[in-house]
This record gives C-alpha cells, sequence and structure tokens, in this order.
C-alpha cells in the first residue's frame, strides 16, 4: 500500500516570524525522511530501513468515485499532483479485470496528469509506462508547469489547457459513447479550469451556446458521468 500528499506549509511573515509546516503533513514527513534521506541511524540491522511508528487510517467511503461498472466504457482522468492518487487505485483495478477476464470488452482510458518539474514531480512514472505498454492505459497526456521549453510554440502548462487540446476526443467520449470523466485535486486552481475547459468543449463541438453548453454538464454529473473528488 503507497499514498502521497502534499506538505502544507507556511512561510515566515511579519506576523509569523518563523515558517512551520501543517500539523499533519509535517508530522508525516519526519516519519518519512529516514526514509528519503537514510543515514546510519535509520539503517537496521540488515542493512534495511525500519520503524516504529504506526499510523492509524480509516477508509472514506464513496459510493460514486469508482471505475464504471460497465468495463466497455470509455473513460477519462483528470489528476495532476497528487490528484492522480485515485487513478493509480483505478489502473491497478483495471489491469486486474484484465488478467481474470480476457474475453471481456475495455473500453479505452485516458489519464491527463500535471506536475511542476518533469525530473522530481512525476509521481508514479514508472507505473504509468508499464499500465501504457501492457494497455491498461490507452492515452497518458503530461504537461509540466515549471520547466522551460525550447520549442518553438510552448506546450500547454496546465491540465484544463491539455483537455483543450483533445476537444473532438471529451466530446466523443461523453457525448457519442457514453463515457466518464472523472476529475481529482484541488478544486480552485484546478478542477474549475477543468469544468470550464468541458464547457467550452461541449459548446464548440455542438455549436450551442455557453449556457447550453452549461446544462449539458449538469445532466452529465446527474448522470455520475462527470465525477470530481476535489479539495480547495
Amino acid at each position: 500500500m503507497c499514498f502521497v500528499f502534499n506538505i502544507v506549509e507556511f512561510p515566515a511573515c511579519p506576523a509569523r516570524p518563523v515558517s512551520r509546516k501543517g500539523v499533519c503533513t509535517g508530522w508525516l514527513a519526519e516519519l518519512v525522511a529516514p526514509l528519503l534521506h537514510p543515514s546510519k541511524n535509520t539503517q537496521g540491522t540488515k542493512g534495511g530501513y525500519s520503524s516504529t511508528e504506526k499510523i492509524t487510517i480509516f477508509a472514506r467511503p464513496n459510493n460514486t468515485f469508482h471505475l464504471p461498472a460497465d468495463p466497455s466504457a470509455p473513460f477519462m482522468m483528470v489528476g495532476p499532483g497528487t490528484g492522480i492518487s485515485p487513478f493509480i487505485g483505478f489502473l491497478q483495478h483495471r489491469q486486474k479485470l484484465r488478467e481474470e477476464h480476457t474475453d471481456w470488452e475495455f473500453g479505452e482510458t485516458w489519464l491527463f496528469f500535471g506536475c511542476r518539474h518533469q525530473d522530481r514531480d512525476y509521481l508514479f512514472k514508472d507505473e504509468l509506462k508499464c499500465f501504457l505498454e501492457n494497455g491498461t492505459l490507452t492515452h497518458l497526456k503530461v504537461c509540466f508547469s515549471r520547466d522551460s521549453s525550447t520549442a518553438e510554440v510552448a506546450p500547454p502548462k496546465y491540465v484544463q489547457d491539455v483537455v483543450r487540446l483533445y476537444a473532438k476526443e471529451v466530446a466523443r467520449v461523453l457525448l457519442k459513447e457514453g463515457g466518464y470523466f472523472y476529475v481529482c485535486g484541488d478544486k480552485k486552481h484546478m478542477a474549475d479550469g477543468v469544468s470550464d475547459a468541458v464547457v467550452d468543449i461541449l459548446s464548440m463541438e455542438m455549436d450551442v451556446d455557453k449556457l447550453e453548453a452549461m446544462k449539458i454538464l449538469a445532466v452529465l454529473r446527474e448522470e455520475k458521468r462527470y465525477l470530481q473528488d476535489v479539495w480547495s
């Protein structure tokens, strides 16, 4: 089992002369620090790394944010940063289904992932490569917001902009093939931008005004085909 988290940081300011980290994420960061930066003091007797710390966790039920019941239904996932976490579970589940039911028909799968720097923030890079190679993941689209580019035309820096590049595919999956669209991550700085992008795509591809496109998106939400697991 693995999980990822962002470390909440509060920089120093006139009202707070000393910077500090979040109570929970700061504590978690201290727990994993010996694993990330091992020393002789943290090595076990056999050269490994040991810890006596225990973390009590509990599952938070989510009755809607899961794989489509119909494995042949296509779906798209948007999860920048730590928002990718549930989608790794989705893909692991899909891979298991593909192994156990070789006669089933499986719909295409899309993942839009973004982070700041490719060399140090690209979570689950090796796992995603394996999912692509074995066919569990059909399409992987990535972007990096802080990396410089030497291309004549700069690539998109944010997932909502990458989604716009695949407007026809988004419209096809949602409108023609009865597919699903999942979004996980920060609401204010990402999820709202993704929903705006989808509204623009629906408006353009269906040749309707923005208000009508917003109504169509509302219907998709009601049908549980446009799903979000977001935080602010």
